[in-house]
């Protein structure tokens, strides 16, 4: 090991092993005596800033003390690569759980639902609320029905000129998110995959706080905010699904164009495309794809009247924010409604 230079060692010398002493010039400090280090390049840096400081009062110019831009925790380019090296593996293995997700559905022999709900907007002075607690408990009492949701949960006027909204709202917004909550956990048990809406989404833009994971906490589902995407399997079956609150693309003569072109244009060759959002209707429409039948699913809105649709000219919604698939065997039945999946597995149990 090379020695030290001279430079290094000026007024530093090593009392015993592990103690390292500095004593400046009565001139740098009085007393001469700054203290005893345990290493030799503590010793160093606290000969440097004593030098400085004195420096400082030499040149006459204001003495800065306390914690500097250049004493930033982002300046270390070592610890920057680790932190960023680290937080790439874990997204590469969020990424890597994400593609190989999948529900199984217990004796996939026997028939089982799918609810499809989203576009509740607890809050909202025209939801259908008997409608929101009778699906809720009809999905609850119905053995067999499992039920997802993709987006919308409350109306959530936080956002810039939208809050002026929140004055004709039945509730304030502590309220409709506790009216949420309490819809969440009456399917909690049921539910098995969860997106966020564009509503839902505003708080994390906002504060940063992703309000429906946090609703869900102590509920295990699917989780993201912009799409899940699954495999489903249930006996020999295995279908794809994909699901997102709003989907890229519209036609005025397919509502379900944005969810059919994705199929196309998006990357994922799946067979069930479920989404919201536009409040237009509950529909199930099937289209053919490398010679098999996929299902493009759009859910309507618990709303029985829309202020923003009339002000942009769109028809009313029809049926409301949900709808049901039935599963059993080869087949797959549309349901536009609850009651009817729910009457459906009780005929085929």
């Amino acid at each position: 090991m090379d020695e030290p230079a001279q430079s290094d060692t000026q007024y530093i010398r090593q009392r015993t092993p592990g103690s390292w002493e500095v004593r400046l010039p009565e001139w740098v400090i009085p007393g001469r005596r700054l203290g005893h280090y345990p290493t030799l390049e503590d010793a160093i840096l606290a000969r440097d800033l004593a030098m400085a400081e004195y420096e400082a009062r030499q040149s006459g110019e204001p003495q800065i003390d306390g914690w500097t831009n250049e004493d930033s925790t982002t300046d270390d380019p070592d610890e920057l690569w680790t932190r960023a090296i680290r937080h790439q593996a874990r997204v590469a293995a969020e990424q890597q759980a994400r593609a190989r997700q999948t529900i199984t559905i217990p004796d996939g022999g026997k028939p089982f639902g799918l609810a499809y709900l989203s576009d509740c907007h607890f809050g909202d002075p025209c939801t259908d609320y008997v409608a929101l607690r009778q699906d809720a408990e009809t999905i609850g009492k119905t053995p067999r029905l499992w039920a997802g949701f993709h987006g919308d949960g409350i109306n959530n006027w936080i956002a810039g000129r939208l809050q002026a909204l929140q004055r004709e709202e039945i509730v304030p917004l502590d309220a409709e998110i506790v009216l949420f909550r309490d819809w969440l956990e009456m399917i909690g048990p049921c539910l098995l995959w969860v997106v966020s809406g564009n509503h839902d989404n505003w708080t994390r833009k906002l504060s940063g706080l992703d309000l429906p994971r946090t609703l869900l906490r102590g509920t295990r589902v699917l989780y993201h905010r912009a799409q899940v995407r699954f495999t489903l399997c249930y006996g020999e079956r295995r279908l794809r699904f994909k699901v997102r609150h709003r989907w890229r693309g519209s036609s005025v003569f397919n509502v379900t164009h944005g969810i059919e072109v994705s199929w196309e244009r998006g990357g994922d060759d799946f067979d069930v495309g479920i989404g919201g959002h536009t409040h237009q209707m509950t529909v199930c429409r099937p289209f053919g794809r490398h010679g098999a039948e996929r299902y493009a699913v759009l859910t309507g809105t618990y709303k029985v009247a829309d202020g923003y649709g009339d002000e942009l000219g769109l028809a009313p919604s029809m049926g409301r924010g949900c709808g049901a698939q039935v599963f059993w065997r080869d087949r797959v039945i549309w349901c536009g409604d609850l009651e009817m999946a729910a009457e459906l597995l009780e005929r085929l149990a």
